[in-house]
């Protein structure tokens, strides 16, 4: 009795690792594109600065996460791009963040964030162009 039991936790642990792989990576990122809604992206290539907006989305994602869309209006995308092509988009708002993956056979994401959660992704939403359609 003991050893199916052992065999179906072990089977799960393999389901659940098999859902969070596939999420794209985001260690091979090359390039972050942030914007507010309606307003011209912002292009980042340094690496240091795509380093540093990778390792905040990395933290986010090591958080609970419901397979989920919310519908957004007014949101801010931080695109993650390897070379030119899309690997994942992140929108946020002040209380939300859902991941969409450019591969639309992965499922969609969403959490609930903090006004302390993703303080250097703010501060360059903040400082890239403004929304005009959202008053």
């Amino acid at each position: 009795m003991i050893r199916p039991l052992c065999l179906f936790v072990a089977g799960l642990a393999g389901v659940a690792s098999a859902i969070a792989q596939e999420r794209p990576a985001l260690k091979d990122a090359t390039a972050v594109r942030l914007s507010n809604y309606g307003a011209p992206s912002k292009l980042f290539h340094a690496k240091a600065e795509v380093k540093a907006v990778v390792e905040e989305l990395e933290q986010l994602r090591g958080r609970k996460w419901r397979q989920a869309d919310l519908r957004m209006r007014c949101y801010s995308t931080v695109q993650v791009l390897h070379g030119e092509k899309l690997v994942t988009a992140f929108r946020l708002r002040p209380e939300y963040v859902v991941e969409r993956a450019q591969d639309k056979t992965v499922p969609t994401y969403s959490t609930q964030i903090t006004s302390d959660d993703l303080p250097l992704i703010r501060k360059l939403l903040a400082d890239a162009p403004p929304s005009k359609q959202c008053d």
